[in-house]
């Protein structure tokens, strides 16, 4: 549980600067979504690679702030990765389970 407390942390949950309580109490819904939602991308999307045990704090640094190039087209939208990147062949196999 300790180790949870410390990943929504890092998604910087303490600025509630919103002044009505409504506000500040839907942000931190937001935030818990967004833990959640990066929780379980780092489990099912990279499940049996090295980022599947990255911290929280490396998850983000190294792969949520990833630079990408996008293209969206009609029917469809492609997603390019460096191809420099240290952790390629992991974010391919992540890609390909997302869009299978």
């Amino acid at each position: 549980m300790e180790l949870w407390i410390k990943d929504v942390k890092y998604f910087k949950t303490d600025r509630l600067s919103c002044n009505s309580y409504r506000a500040n109490y839907f942000r931190l819904f937001l935030y818990a979504a967004a833990v959640v939602v990066a929780h379980m991308m780092k489990l099912k999307l990279f499940n049996g690679t090295a980022i599947e045990n990255f911290t929280m704090d490396s998850f983000i640094k190294r792969i949520m702030l990833s630079a990408v190039y996008i293209v969206e087209k009609k029917t469809f939208i492609r997603v390019s990765f460096s191809p420099h990147h240290r952790h390629l062949e992991k974010l391919t196999v992540g890609h390909e389970r997302l869009t299978a």
